[in-house]
């Protein structure tokens, strides 16, 4: 757990973020453990309020509650610096991450190095996405964008290292 206002004071100017396995809360006050997802800053809150990070990375926590939600995707788009990063991590992503407005973005993305690895337990329906996805990047020929990571449980190994191959290449 970390409070919003003390990470500001010590991440406000940074350019490099990496957390890892942390619920950054929206508050000051001491939380039971049970409520600290109900107090956490969503991922977008987060970005929103560190505009001089150019590298973020976020080893979610197993619960990841009002972390990510299903605006999360559409609330970051909208960020400006956001869209400027050098490099986007994201490690233990859930289900609820609204992977098809993301690819929109990443169709578009010429300036950031995303890498995105999804929790185990995302259903075979989402996986099934992610695979249709992997595969139109794969097979596209002349891409516009920076080809992301992209990793989840049921991945086969030619593919994650046809992806990695590519990512490498950008």
């Amino acid at each position: 757990m970390f409070s919003f206002n003390d990470l500001m004071v010590i991440a406000s100017k940074c350019e490099l973020l990496h957390l890892s396995n942390v619920v950054i809360m929206n508050n000051d006050e001491i939380i039971p453990e049970r409520d600290y997802f109900e107090t956490a800053i969503s991922l977008e809150a987060l970005v929103k309020a560190l505009p001089n990070v150019k590298s973020f990375r976020y080893n979610l926590p197993d619960i990841s509650l009002n972390i990510i939600t299903t605006k999360t995707v559409e609330e970051l788009l909208k960020i400006p610096h956001f869209l400027s990063l050098d490099k986007f991590e994201i490690y233990e992503i859930p289900g609820i991450f609204d992977i098809k407005n993301f690819y929109g973005h990443i169709k578009e993305n010429k300036n950031t190095k995303i890498d995105l690895h999804f929790s185990r337990q995302i259903s075979d329906e989402y996986k099934t996405r992610l695979r249709t996805i992997i595969d139109e990047i794969h097979e596209t020929e002349n891409r516009d964008y920076k080809v992301p990571i992209i990793y989840f449980s049921g991945i086969t190994n030619s593919s994650y290292d046809k992806m990695l191959t590519l990512y490498r290449q950008n």
